[in-house]
C-alpha cells in the first residue's frame, strides 16, 4: 500500500476504546446471560452497531454463545419473533 493511502486509512479508522469494562458488565450480571440466564462469556449490543446502536454501557448486555450467535445483527423485536 502506498504510504499516503496508508496514512489516510489510519486517520479515517480512529478506533476508540469504549467507556465500560467487559469484566465489570459481566460481574454486574453475575456472569449470566441477560437473555436466557445461562453462563455468559460474550457481550452483546442490544441495539446492534450495524443498525446504528452505540458502543456504550447502557447498550451492552452479557450473552451466552448461543444467544449471541442467534441474535447476530437483529434487533430484540426481530430476534424475539424468530
Amino acid at each position: 500500500m502506498h504510504p499516503a493511502y496508508a496514512a489516510r486509512y489510519r486517520a479515517q479508522r480512529r478506533v476508540t476504546r469504549p467507556d465500560y469494562r467487559r469484566s465489570a458488565v459481566l460481574a454486574r450480571w453475575g456472569h449470566r446471560c441477560g437473555y436466557c440466564n445461562a453462563p455468559a462469556a460474550h457481550l452483546d449490543h442490544i441495539k446492534p452497531l450495524a443498525a446504528g446502536g452505540r458502543d456504550i454501557e447502557s447498550n451492552v448486555i452479557p450473552a451466552c454463545a448461543s444467544c449471541n450467535a442467534s441474535k447476530g445483527t437483529l434487533s430484540l423485536a426481530q430476534w424475539a419473533t424468530t
